[in-house]
């Protein structure tokens, strides 16, 4: 199956209506394109667009707005495929406003879904004691082989990963607890505005792109039993960026 990721819209900074509009476009045309030459083939229609975090600039009401406007959540619709949008730092901080109509779309602040074997799990900003728990109940109803991949908005390693999960320090760490021994085939976030991939505690973690600033890039996932792509592609030309392809470990293999 295919998706695409994609972060901080941050509706309210300027030119954000104008190239979201871009990222939209270029997500709605992508069925049909080009996979970089090495991969070969054409992409698939995409089940969905995720977006990690830093929808808004400032959390105000009125930026909401114009998100549900340019994205179609209310209204005509724009984006022809479904839309998973979960909150960023940026959109607390004038309260809870963004954060409750996020969880009114989606029945919680976090939230999961599948998309035929694959589990996908949205962990919001990142996860705090009720993330863990919403993750840890979550999980407990999956038998271990199956695969799982993550969503939220902080980043675990790297630029801007220091000093900005909360007062508690143990999060990170609880997080890495309660993924081991899972198939936990990807983890990807947003804020630092940069595409990248890394690795945390042996799972692979990816960073889209971003709307804000100058990293114009979305991923576009590919997941199949045995493999799992990720292209970076440049939504306002159409370019590939980058690409990273990784053998999957078959689910017998893990019995």
């Amino acid at each position: 199956m295919t998706f695409v990721v994609g972060s901080d819209t941050h509706f309210g900074f300027g030119g954000m209506e104008e190239q979201n509009r871009a990222l939209i476009d270029r997500v709605n045309r992508l069925e049909g394109t080009a996979w970089p030459a090495r991969l070969g083939g054409h992409v698939a229609k995409p089940r969905g667009l995720v977006l990690t975090g830093d929808l808004t600039e400032w959390g105000r009401t009125e930026e909401w707005a114009r998100f549900e406007a340019i994205y179609g959540t209310r209204g005509p619709k724009t984006l022809t495929v479904p839309l998973f949008e979960m909150v960023g730092n940026h959109d607390k901080v004038s309260g809870p406003w963004v954060t409750d109509q996020v969880a009114a779309r989606h029945g919680g602040r976090f939230y999961a879904w599948d998309w035929d074997d694959l589990h996908l799990v949205s962990l919001g900003e990142a996860p705090d004691d009720e993330g863990l728990a919403f993750l840890k109940k979550d999980l407990d109803t999956l038998a271990p082989d199956v695969p799982v991949i993550l969503f939220f908005h902080l980043a675990l390693a790297g630029p801007w990963s220091q000093d900005n999960w909360f007062a508690d320090g143990t999060f990170k760490a609880r997080l890495g607890d309660l993924l081991e021994n899972r198939n936990v085939i990807g983890i990807f976030h947003g804020h630092h505005h940069a595409r990248g991939h890394y690795t945390w505690q042996s799972k692979r973690v990816f960073k889209p792109g971003a709307v804000k600033h100058d990293a114009h890039t979305v991923a576009v996932v590919r997941v199949t039993d045995t493999r799992l792509v990720v292209g970076w592609l440049d939504f306002d030309h159409g370019d590939w960026a980058d690409s990273r392809t990784y053998e999957l470990t078959a689910p017998a293999a893990r019995r």
